[in-house]
């Protein structure tokens, strides 16, 4: 709604409601997922007796379709609210439009992920044997390896894993912005503002001890100023030359305060196998949705069967990997710990640009566009072999993130001059997140009476360390990551780090530096009230880079027998290494490192559209 108060004094308001609610369907939601994670085919028991022909499946075998993030609900809710004022004024060396505003973004997410079905990972045969993390897994192991020689059944054990995603969270972000459109003189205009925000980042469902807003930028965290200036030396509303400068902040979204605040959960309850009845192994849901709980790095909670456990499994352990050690000053067992002073995601922009009218129906324009990142919100960690990963929120390469020591003893709750403390005080510092763009865009805009048209040419670069909010690393959790502030990009400090010993920032997986664009509309009058318009639509878009990796493993003992996830760009980004094998004696040998790219991506369109004039106000 607008009001006009004065004919110089406007106030508008305005508010938004959207609302999304994304749920899988097709996938079998009854029964239980069996998975063999190591060969029963033709393999012995501990006793060396043949495996009976239950358990004899292939290693990687499972018995239905399935997917670990399998959504029964999804639900985005966002409200928006506007109130503005906009008073025109002359007379102050030229003319004013200031404008002042309040603006409210609140954000709401409810979500349920899991695996379709309870799943049962199957390791089978002798030599599968299970390596305890902890005092109970100890403690019940010890009597099997008495008798088997190994910690498992006579047939091995099997891992039930219960992983997802669930809960609910709200945020709110408050921001205050006044802006001034100046007029100085025919032909120049000067538009000022800042915009000031207030964010805080929930955690979901904190139980007793958690913190409840563990993020909470205050109003003079997120401070920012925008200046843009436009120049007519003409006079004639023919060229101008602009430019302009702003910071901006990004709103947060809600997947950290669920995955890393307390929503997201990851349980293995471990149990030896006496029995070839893989049916019997039957976990079930609960009422909370889950079929393995428990709190603590080590626990002695079982699965939930739905009654009894089922004979011929012998429970070991549960092993909970989303609680946290609570050695770092903002850790909770629920919640990730988040870096003191941390600042919020921000990046800032640089324009300039020159547009001309060459004829009535020509015009030509250019600009460039310069981005870089100033602040990164991301997820990192150093791995701990006897426990795995302490992940805290941090300003990548930034605060107590900035060297290995200040981030080792932070984790560790330890001042330097401490027993235990960072064993590398002398290791070089970490690398920022970086993402730099730079792009230059030429572009031809042609109208006439019956056809108009379009060419434009950019050069650009997209360079740095880190993809983005959305991962498009191809190596990452199999091909992109859409999991914002708490992606794998930091996770470790090899990730950030060439085998030369440099940073392995380079091209990034989107970098298409030449691109060619186009479209033509021809418009055919015929028969007085019938209009035909014909179109087509032309994109070059060079090939993106393609890029070596490495899995450098040392994963802890979480990863032990699922091969590390650590793939690490040893030669940088945007560099590939051929890699050849001698059939014959098993040599590997490495070429030198290139830049190559997928072929270029090349899309016509065209666009067909009969019109048909019914009368003076209405077109078919």
């Amino acid at each position: 709604m607008d009001y006009s108060l004065t004919p110089r004094l406007i106030l508008t308001g305005r508010f938004g409601y959207y609302f999304e609610n994304y749920h899988d369907f097709g996938y079998p939601t009854t029964g239980t997922l069996t998975v063999w994670q190591t060969n029963g085919i033709g393999a012995d028991d501990v006793f060396g007796n043949s495996l009976p022909s239950s358990l004899q499946q292939p290693n990687g075998y499972f018995n239905l379709a399935n997917t670990q993030n399998f959504t029964a609900r999804n639900a985005n809710k966002a409200i928006q609210g506007d109130a503005n004022a906009a008073w025109f004024k002359s007379g102050w060396h030229g003319t004013h439009n200031f404008k002042f505003g309040y603006q409210l973004n609140r954000l709401n997410n409810n979500i349920a992920q899991h695996y379709n079905v309870p799943q049962v990972n199957y390791y089978v045969g002798k030599g599968s044997s299970y390596t305890p993390l902890g005092p109970v897994g100890q403690a019940n192991c010890a009597p099997l390896i008495a008798t088997y020689g190994q910690c498992s059944g006579q047939y091995g054990y099997i891992n039930i894993v219960d992983y997802g995603s669930q809960g609910t969270a709200t945020s709110y972000n408050h921001g205050l912005f006044a802006q001034d459109s100046w007029s100085i003189a025919r032909g120049l205009t000067i538009n000022l503002g800042v915009r000031v925000e207030r964010e805080y980042l929930p955690a979901e469902n904190q139980p007793t001890g958690g913190i409840s807003h563990p993020i909470d930028f205050g109003w003079g965290a997120k401070v920012a100023p925008r200046i843009g200036v436009a120049w007519d030396p003409t006079g004639h509303g023919k060229m101008k030359i602009f430019g302009g400068y702003g910071q901006f902040y990004d709103q947060m979204k809600l997947n950290l305060a669920i995955s890393s605040f307390g929503g997201q959960y990851w349980s293995n309850c471990y149990y030896a196998l006496n029995t070839d009845n893989v049916a019997s192994i039957a976990p079930v849901f609960s009422s909370a949705g889950r079929y393995c709980g428990g709190i603590g790095t080590n626990s002695a909670s079982q699965a939930n069967f739905g009654g009894a456990t089922p004979a011929g499994i012998t429970f070991l352990e549960n092993q909970n990997y989303r609680t946290n050690p609570t050695t770092c000053s903002t850790c909770t067992l629920t919640e990730e710990g988040v870096a003191p002073g941390m600042k919020p995601y921000e990046q800032h922009k640089s324009t300039l640009g020159f547009d001309y009218q060459l004829t009535p129906t020509l015009a030509f324009e250019a600009r460039w566009d310069r981005r870089r990142l100033d602040h990164v919100i991301e997820d990192s960690a150093l791995v701990n072999p006897t426990i795995g990963e302490t992940f805290v929120i941090v300003n990548p390469g930034q605060g107590v993130n900035s060297t290995y020591d200040k981030f080792y003893n932070f984790l560790y709750g330890l001042n330097p001059e401490e027993t235990g403390a960072s064993p590398c005080p002398t290791c070089p510092p970490t690398i920022p997140a970086e993402r730099d763009y730079d792009g230059v865009e030429f572009r031809l805009t042609k109208t006439s009476k019956k056809w108009n048209g379009m060419f434009s040419y950019t050069w650009s670069r997209l360079w740095g360390n880190y993809t983005g909010l959305t991962s498009s690393d191809q190596e990452d959790a199999g091909g992109g990551r859409n999991s914002p502030n708490n992606s794998r990009a930091f996770d470790e400090p090899m990730f950030s780090w060439s085998s030369y010993g440099t940073s392995s920032s380079g091209l990034l997986p989107t970098d298409r530096p030449n691109t060619f664009k186009g479209y033509v509309y021809y418009e055919i009058p015929w028969m007085r009230k019938m209009t035909t318009d014909l179109g087509i639509f032309q994109v070059l878009y060079q090939g993106s880079p393609e890029t070596s990796f490495m899995d450098v493993g040392n994963a802890g003992p979480l990863y032990l027998l699922d091969g590390g996830g650590y793939s690490t760009n040893i030669v940088g980004r945007g560099q590939w290494v051929n890699v050849a094998q001698n059939p014959e004696s098993g040599l590997i040998t490495f070429g030198a490192p290139y830049l190559k790219r997928t072929p270029w991506y090349i899309q016509t369109d065209f666009n067909f559209q009969q019109n048909y004039k019914v009368s003076e106000s209405k077109t078919l």
